[in-house]
């Protein structure tokens, strides 16, 4: 860059020292706050972090909300297993009961009967053309043999 007047140079000269001057004193302060994160990172690395410990008004409220915690957790079920050990105990013996006197009162004919008409029902509709068919073939096939015994 050329000066054109002596006068205009000397001020650009002028600024330029001050400029100067400007960042070197930022590039110092950079510098030392480099150097103290750098110290403070040391520091963290030699101790371990330690852990904030619950204030004591916060134990104080922490400790019987736990302990009604783990009552509740245990009273619960055991309350609730002997309550319904109870209630199926009363409930057994007049199902016993009840289930005895069912079975006495059905008759074994009055089953075997049952049983004797479900079993001799007659083909359904939808069924009877395949009954039809096996009857046609038996009746093929008996009618093929008789014609081969007699050619023999």
């Amino acid at each position: 860059m050329k000066l054109r007047d002596k006068a205009a140079g000397a001020e650009t000269t002028e600024d330029v020292r001050e400029m100067a001057e400007a960042l070197s004193l930022f590039g110092s302060a950079m510098r030392h706050m480099a150097d103290r994160c750098a110290a403070r990172m040391e520091v963290r690395a030699q101790f371990p972090q330690a852990r904030r410990t619950p204030s004591p008004r916060l134990r104080l409220l922490l400790a019987p909300a736990v302990a009604l915690a783990v009552a509740l957790a245990l009273a619960v079920p055991a309350w609730s297993h002997f309550h319904r050990g109870e209630t199926a105990a009363r409930r057994s013996a007049p199902a016993a009961q009840n289930d005895t006197e069912a079975r006495a009162s059905v008759n074994d004919t009055v089953l075997m009967n049952q049983v004797d008409s479900d079993v001799s029902e007659d083909v359904p509709d939808a069924l009877e053309p395949l009954a039809q068919l096996s009857e046609q073939a038996a009746t093929q096939s008996t009618t093929t043999e008789n014609n081969n015994v007699s050619q023999k």
